[in-house]
């Protein structure tokens, strides 16, 4: 069985920064991959600006939205995806709806995965309280190992 790291993505700088890292890692493995996974999720209550009350109208323009968002991290798998194969890691992805901490956790649970690797993106305390973190909510919740990829370097 091969060692999977699930690897978080948005495509954000702090992504790509998680992104080199994993391939880094993977690379050291010999029968390493990576499953890359971005995450989406909509608020139950949203209601495009300008519709009118009728729910059919509502309800195409949600999905239509929910569409170009899925595309676009679609293409930002596809993307991550291919840089990981250009350094000789095998990989694979595939975008979700859901709590990003959800998803990444189903993720690593469904491809045994060894670790998930996140990029941080250098939240306060202050607002990682009220907003709450990714990385934070990973590594309170995860059965494996979590690699936080810190977003400056010294």
């Amino acid at each position: 069985m091969p060692t999977t790291l699930v690897l978080g993505y948005d495509g954000s700088d702090t992504g790509k920064k998680a992104l080199a890292h994993t391939a880094e890692l993977a690379k050291h493995l010999d029968d390493g991959e990576v499953f890359v996974v971005s995450a989406f999720e909509f608020s139950i209550g949203y209601v495009p600006m300008g519709m009118t009350d009728s729910p059919i109208m509502i309800t195409a323009e949600y999905d239509q939205h929910v569409d170009l968002v899925r595309s676009a991290c679609d293409q930002q798998i596809a993307e991550a995806v291919k840089e990981l194969q250009a350094a000789g890691v095998a990989a694979s992805g595939d975008a979700r709806e859901g709590r990003p901490v959800d998803v990444l956790l189903e993720a690593a649970r469904e491809k045994q995965a060894a670790a998930i690797v996140v990029g941080s993106h250098g939240e306060g305390a202050v607002s990682a309280a009220f907003l709450g973190s990714t990385a934070l909510k990973l590594l309170h919740h995860s059965d494996i190992p979590v690699l936080v990829v810190p977003r400056h370097e010294k």
